[in-house]
């Protein structure tokens, strides 16, 4: 008979300083693999982009104090991976690396090179080892240090947070419809969850009125979970098994967005409308960031 395990939300701050380190905590999460030194973070960003996955840099963000020349160049290219604001003495272009990767006009070109030249030299030269570097005046600024220049609404949109939540698959469906939003989730595709790393066993979040339908649900989940063993045992692949996994079934997410966006999220999911399960998770988020003065 095949094990499983009932489980409640939880969530954790991401708040690692480096880009390397911070990507690949990231999209590590995709496959459940573990965290690596920062040298095989390095080769590992380095295979990433190489194989074009750029959704998974996005979840890093620098913000740049830039010239008006640079700020005039951004704003005319309306890009949604470029966001823009205007302090009380000067202005501020946030984005991820992506849009540098990709700059194929020669309006973003010639931005890239600005933005480019700017950054740590350890991101210049393992991300951008073939990038001619231009003289510019773009500097990388940290966001806090600069909050009462911006004022609180232009700092929450340049102040992006990534948090790990951990809930059920039908929450994160709910999740990823906010598209201002960076997401890597845990794949059911390549997760073989009869495997040691994951204790042998299927975990499902604990239903809210669990305790008045045990029953019903015990049986549910170990029927579920004596199939997806039996699947695997007879040779199906992990991305074939996965067919007969409920909506209830443990899902990690990373989820990155700014301090605007977070807002509207918090706004829409912790009103008496939302779904309870969406409900508590993101209450758990507002009162991490309330206690760590994020909001």
């Amino acid at each position: 008979m095949a094990k499983f395990v009932l489980i409640e939300n939880s969530i954790d701050l991401v708040d690692d300083k480096d880009f390397f380190d911070k990507v690949a905590l990231v999209a590590h999460n995709c496959y459940q693999v573990a965290a690596k030194d920062h040298l095989s973070n390095i080769a590992f960003i380095g295979r990433l982009i190489t194989g074009g996955h750029f959704a998974m840099i996005e979840h890093y963000r620098y913000l740049f104090k830039v010239s008006k020349q640079m700020y005039d160049l951004a704003l005319n290219l309306n890009s949604p991976f470029l966001t823009l604001v205007k302090g009380k003495k000067n202005l501020y272009l946030s984005c991820s690396v992506r849009p540098l990767l990709e700059a194929k006009k020669y309006e973003e070109i010639q931005l890239a090179s600005y933005l480019i030249s700017a950054l740590p030299e350890e991101v210049r030269t393992n991300v951008f080892p073939q990038a001619k570097l231009t003289e510019s005046t773009a500097e990388i600024v940290d966001v806090d240090a600069i909050k009462s220049e911006l004022g609180e609404e232009d700092y929450d949109k340049v102040k992006f947070v990534t948090y790990h939540l951990i809930t059920d698959r039908g929450v994160t469906h709910e999740i990823v419809r906010h598209r201002l939003c960076s997401f890597a989730q845990e794949s059911t595709r390549y997760c073989n969850y009869t495997k040691d790393k994951f204790s042998n066993e299927l975990a499902f979040m604990k239903p809210l009125r669990y305790d008045d339908f045990k029953d019903i649900y015990d049986k549910f989940y170990q029927e579920v979970s004596d199939t997806y063993f039996e699947l695997i045992n007879k040779g199906a692949k992990p991305d074939e098994a996965r067919s007969v996994l409920p909506n209830s079934l443990r899902a990690s997410i990373m989820v990155t967005c700014s301090l605007t966006e977070w807002k509207h999220i918090f706004e829409l999911r912790c009103s008496d409308f939302a779904h309870p399960d969406i409900h508590r998770l993101m209450d758990l988020v507002r009162k991490d960031m309330e206690a760590k003065a994020i909001l």
